[in-house]
Formats: C-alpha cells, structure tokens, sequence
C-alpha cells in the first residue's frame, strides 16, 4: 500500500538521524570514501542559513531525507540548488517518499527563483530511479558516468 508523505524543513533537534541517514545512503550510493566531518559540515549548514536547506519525511522517525545547496557552476555566475542526496530508508520505499522529496526541492526552487539541478547516482535500482526522476521532473540534460582508474577504491575515512 503507497502512504502519501508529507515533507517538512529539518530542525537541529534531528542531526543524529540525518547523520545515520546520510550513513546509509553512502552505504548503498557511495562512489567515494565517506568522510564524516564532511557530512557533518554539510548537514550544519542547512541549521546555520549556510544556504543549503534538508526536508524530511516521517512522524516518529526519519524516513526520508534531501538535502539540497545553493551553488553555482564553475562558468557561471547564476545560482543554482543543487541536490546533495535524496534517500529514502529501505522500509519506506514503498511510499511516495521520493516523489514528494522531489516535489519539495521543485517547490524551494521556484521559492528561490532559481534552477533545482538533481540526479541519479546510485548502486542500487539505478534504472528505476532515473525513471522516477524522468516522470517528476522530465527529461534528463546529460548523466554521470564514472571512470575508476585500477588504484582507485572506495574507502572510508
């Protein structure tokens, strides 16, 4: 059965939850070493108007979370939100958790009047979330790729 889920703005009273979040989903989409202060650092700057904002999904506990920043492309000088991550814990993917993050960083956009830049990179169902991501936003402009030079592996710090 799909719950309809309603999106809020993040207080700092839910930091440990959105830390552990953050935890898993590097644990299911991690390319690189996870580095916790930088995570921290991230997730701080949404509580401390550094210009990055997180919505969360969930009652009694969090079982969503996107975090988004704003920022600008190196040819620029236009801003931009840029989606960090948008992740949704395994129990709850049977939801419109995802839809409605989405809708949500939509909606912050156009509050902002700038672009929202969002994409897939995943490890997991990599398919089904761009076609998730194509019927809520449209067509994709471009996609990532990954080059792993045979020195190169995933750690963590």
């Amino acid at each position: 059965m799909l719950t309809v889920s309603t999106v809020r703005k993040a207080t700092p009273d839910l930091r440990g939850e959105i830390l552990e979040i953050c935890r898993q989903n590097h644990g299911e989409n991690g390319q690189f070493a996870l580095s916790m202060p930088k995570v921290e650092s991230m997730v701080d700057r949404a509580f401390n108007r550094g210009g990055a904002v997180i919505g969360v999904v969930g009652q009694n506990r969090i079982e969503g979370a996107i975090l988004m920043s704003i920022g600008q492309f190196w040819y620029t000088d236009e801003y931009c939100l840029e989606e960090i991550f948008c992740y949704v814990h395994p129990e709850f993917r049977r939801s419109t958790h995802a839809k409605d993050m989405i809708s949500f960083g939509k909606r912050c956009s156009n509050e902002l009047g700038i672009p929202l830049v969002i994409g897939v990179v995943s490890n997991e169902r990599t398919k089904p979330k761009l076609e998730l991501y194509r019927r809520q936003l449209g067509d994709p402009c471009g996609g990532y790729f990954i080059h792993r030079p045979a020195s190169a592996g995933l750690q963590s710090a």
